[in-house]
């Protein structure tokens, strides 16, 4: 395929096989799919419009993002934002049907006159800070808080929440959280709040903590095809059959040879330790392709691997080529995703990079195009740079 500098291929097929084994495994849960920061690199809009008839949420981390999904054409499907939403932009909450979390009672108290003002009800999700030790309401605080929201003219308490920091490395941790949650829902259950959605499985909450699953499920990691980190590295096993939804493919636009002892690239960090075959590829960390690759990375060249020399440039990166056949300019590099046999997964790419795989996804820049496949075929190619100058 030819698109140019550097693409990022979004597998349809592969979006579609994952969301159905995810499925699978929730049984007759409800399943939010988290489709926040541009649905995890992938494309907020495509990812949505493919799948929003087998989902029963969308999970977004604020309102512009539930605007783009309304936008879309996604009208009737419930649209939670996940984190707490500035008070100026209430109003758009209501004008777009979207439904808050409530962490606060400032919040709570203006939604509920926003919504005397339009002479509605808005339905709300309360999140609790179980351990996560971020937004939330204390779990000590929740159950008068919850009494307090419920009280105010115009709002709906439609679920309560927790959320996990540690449900793939601290089952222990993790375990404590939902007993402090179970105890709380007990307690407010006695109180006539008995239909509401009890949700707080994440993906490794999923994977590791089946009291978790509650009403509803969010999923995000697994269903664009990567498994936690422990998953990956064979400390836990699962029979969930995943296939990544993103590869990110670059190209060679330079071949030189050099003897041994050349410095490449910025601040001549890396030097030839032999004589040398070194490949300039149209890829860097203006793309999104980790500065912290910079000696330590890998790519797919002719189905081997090609080490990264010196340091990862803003739009060009270096591969130690040598060795490897038949190579010209023009050939595609995998950067992420498999080729010819070979294949690099996020979390290896993550682990080169000290970072976690969700950041490898996010942070494919959006001047990469995406490619849409279906059954092997482009269905789609989103440029965001050649719109600018464009007539809207």
């Amino acid at each position: 395929m030819d698109f140019g500098r550097i693409w990022a291929e979004i597998n349809l097929d592969a979006l579609n096989y994952n969301l159905e084994r995810v499925r699978k495994l929730a049984g007759k849960r409800k399943l939010m799919f988290a489709v926040k920061a541009d649905a995890y690199g992938h494309g907020l809009r495509e990812i949505a419009r493919e799948i929003y008839e087998r989902v029963d949420a969308f999970g977004v981390a604020g309102v512009e993002e539930g605007i783009n999904l309304r936008n879309a054409g996604i009208k009737n499907t419930p649209i939670l934002i996940l984190s707490p939403a500035p008070y100026e932009e209430i109003p758009e909450i209501f004008e777009h049907h979207l439904t808050p979390s409530v962490t606060e009672t400032g919040f709570a108290r203006r939604i509920s006159l926003e919504a005397k003002k339009r002479n509605t009800e808005l339905g709300v999700h309360i999140e609790i800070d179980t351990g996560m030790g971020r937004t939330g309401v204390s779990v000590s605080e929740a159950f008068g808080f919850i009494k307090q929201v419920s009280e105010l003219p115009g709002l709906r308490i439609e679920g309560v929440f927790t959320h996990f920091p540690t449900a793939d490395s601290d089952i222990l941790f993790s375990e404590t959280q939902l007993g402090e949650y179970y105890q709380l829902l007990a307690r407010i259950e006695k109180q006539g709040f008995n239909n509401i959605l009890r949700h707080a499985a994440n993906s490794a909450g999923l994977l590791n903590l089946p009291e978790s699953h509650l009403d509803m499920i969010r999923p995000g990691l697994i269903v664009y095809g990567i498994l936690p980190e422990s998953y990956h590295s064979g400390k836990r096993k699962t029979d969930l059959d995943l296939i990544p939804v993103m590869s990110l493919r670059s190209r060679i636009v330079n071949l030189r040879d050099f003897p041994k002892g050349v410095s490449i690239s910025y601040e001549r960090n890396y030097f030839t330790s032999r004589d040398s075959r070194i490949a300039v590829i149209t890829a860097g960390y203006g793309d999104g392709y980790p500065y912290a690759l910079t000696n330590r990375g890998e790519a797919i060249v002719n189905g081997k691997r090609a080490r990264i020399a010196g340091n990862v440039c803003m739009d060009l990166t270096m591969l130690d080529v040598t060795g490897i056949p038949d190579i010209e300019i023009g050939d595609p590099v995998t950067l992420l995703g498999s080729a010819e046999g070979n294949t690099i997964t996020a979390n290896e790419l993550a682990a080169w990079a000290q970072t976690i795989p969700y950041e490898i996804i996010c942070q494919v820049s959006p001047r990469v195009p995406r490619i849409y496949i279906r059954n092997g075929k482009v269905t789609k190619v989103k440029k965001l740079l050649s719109s600018y100058g464009k007539k809207q």
